[in-house]
């Protein structure tokens, strides 16, 4: 038998603290989400990337973003956390018909749930244990978790009464300062928009616009932009807030940012296309009040 050595696990509160700032892209809502300092946040991560001797988050003046290797380490601490605080809710006597359980990608908790937390905890009456099961990408190919009870996904083979449909619409946004750099070319037409980096990220079984389909709405450059693809579509939203190129943005997902002046819009309006992104009872939520309330809130949130 080969002895290994024994790695030296970072302590239980500091990998709280890194999958609250991965989880939320910044170290101020990290501490107050944990009732601790920014400077206790700062020292956390600190202390991670030393033992680890590793970049865990890119930094900018909005927020932070993590990095690939950040990227891989929060995967496997915000499943591990997810198991413990599962096996602690499953110790306690909340009965099974409270608990509403949420699959979804990474994306979609930071960018469409996690932002209306609040409201949704309000929407559930404070009497229900909210929780979300993460999977890297767009979980609809995937096996489902048989814990969960609501999938949000870009693929869905049965659409009942209950279920939300949301028509994709986007329109290109970039930084102030971005915007600012390339004026010359921004203020003419998107023919000429050849000296830009557009930002997108890759996916096996895409079901959203591309950026070939948003030019085939209008007028195509010549020549083509260069691409920067990155790890998943909350990359993608941090990059474009560090003014590095112009994104794609979803409408669900980028109006916030235009509205604290984090982004600033492209082009006239947004434009639709034919794809959808749903939200879909199981049939194990389809037995859960708790969980066809929930999906009613998210559907009213979202389409209003």
């Amino acid at each position: 038998m080969v002895n290994r050595p024994r790695v030296r696990i970072p302590a239980i509160s500091t990998l709280i603290a890194f999958e609250s700032a991965g989880r939320l892209g910044n170290f101020s809502r990290a501490a107050e989400e944990l009732q601790t300092s920014q400077s206790a946040i700062s020292r956390h991560i600190a202390r991670l990337e030393e033992h680890l001797s590793t970049r865990m988050f890119d930094r900018s003046r909005t927020g932070v973003c993590l990095t690939e290797a950040g990227n891989h380490l929060y995967d496997a601490v915000a499943s591990g956390l997810q198991l413990i605080d599962r096996a602690i809710t499953e110790a306690g006597d909340a009965p099974d018909e409270e608990h509403v359980e949420v699959a979804c990608s990474h994306d979609a908790w930071q960018l469409v749930l996690m932002p209306r937390l609040d409201a949704i905890r309000e929407a559930l009456d404070g009497n229900s244990v909210f929780r979300v099961l993460l999977y890297p990408h767009d979980p609809g190919g995937m096996p489902l978790d048989p814990d969960a009870d609501v999938l949000f996904t870009w693929h869905a083979r049965q659409i009942g009464p209950e279920s939300l449909a949301v028509k994709e619409a986007v329109r290109p946004v970039c930084s102030s300062e971005y915007a600012k750099a390339n004026a010359e070319i921004l203020d003419g037409p998107v023919g000429g928009w050849g000296g830009l980096t557009l930002l997108d990220f890759p996916a096996a079984d895409r079901r959203w616009a591309s950026w070939d389909d948003w030019f085939e709405t209008g007028e195509r450059p010549d020549p083509l932009p260069r691409i920067l693809e990155l790890e998943n579509y909350n990359d993608v939203l941090c990059a474009a807030t560090a003014g590095k190129g112009v994104a794609l943005g979803w409408r669900y997902c980028v109006e916030r940012y235009i509205d604290a002046g984090a982004l600033v819009p492209l082009e006239d309006g947004f434009v639709e296309f034919d794809n959808y992104y749903f939200g879909l009872l199981t049939e194990k939520g389809r037995r859960k009040p708790a969980a066809r309330d929930f999906l009613a809130f998210m559907a009213r949130s979202i389409q209003n």
